[in-house]
């Protein structure tokens, strides 16, 4: 038997007894190898020290698990030190792939109105006034239907009437710019290809 394996032995054996001076004897002998692999996985330094302290923790709670007959001690310590590792990476993964999907608006934020910003003189301007009203309320300033009844002081039947009306008024203006815009790039590249 050799030294290392007697060494392991008995950290393995005052470990299961709670003797916490030989965990901090486990901890200096392991800790700069492990502190290397998560730092390989996790590539910030900060979050790795963080990650070998869940680490010791997690070993030091299942340290009556660990078998001596199932691999070396640096296998299981590795092992349960990588898990903590891909469950940190894990959760950074879910959690941005959730943030991408969620719209979170802060109070910074300013919507647009119709007096500012890109839609001055824009589609939003032809509407006539009794649909403008609605559609700054209910799209710029996020008011639902219910909420812009209230404040116009309308039944919420005219107010969603007139928000539908207003959509439609505003795609067929937005159809007619598009065939403009394309008749008019169609005619400037015909232009364009006619030799002089």
């Amino acid at each position: 038997m050799s030294s290392t394996s007697s060494t392991e032995e008995a950290l393995v054996d005052n470990l299961r007894t709670h003797q916490s001076a030989d965990f901090s004897r486990l901890y200096a002998a392991y800790a700069p190898a492990l502190y290397g692999v998560l730092l390989r996985l996790v590539k910030d330094p900060a979050r790795a020290e963080d990650l070998l302290q869940d680490a010791f923790i997690k070993i030091w709670l299942n340290r009556q698990h660990y078998d001596p007959a199932q691999g070396r001690l640096f296998t299981w310590l590795l092992t349960i030190t990588r898990n903590v590792a891909l469950d940190e990476l894990r959760t950074k993964k879910k959690q941005l792939k959730a943030s991408g999907y969620g719209y979170h608006q802060s109070d910074s934020v300013v919507l647009p109105t119709l007096i500012e910003g890109p839609l001055k003189g824009s589609l939003v301007s032809s509407l006539a006034p009794i649909y403008r009203a609605v559609v700054e309320l209910m799209y710029y300033k996020g008011l639902t239907s219910q909420e812009a009844a209230t404040h116009l002081k309308l039944p919420l039947g005219t107010v969603k009437t007139r928000a539908r009306t207003a959509l439609q008024q505003l795609k067929a203006q937005f159809r007619q710019d598009i065939q403009h815009y394309q008749v008019g790039t169609t005619s400037r590249s015909i232009q364009v290809c006619i030799p002089k």
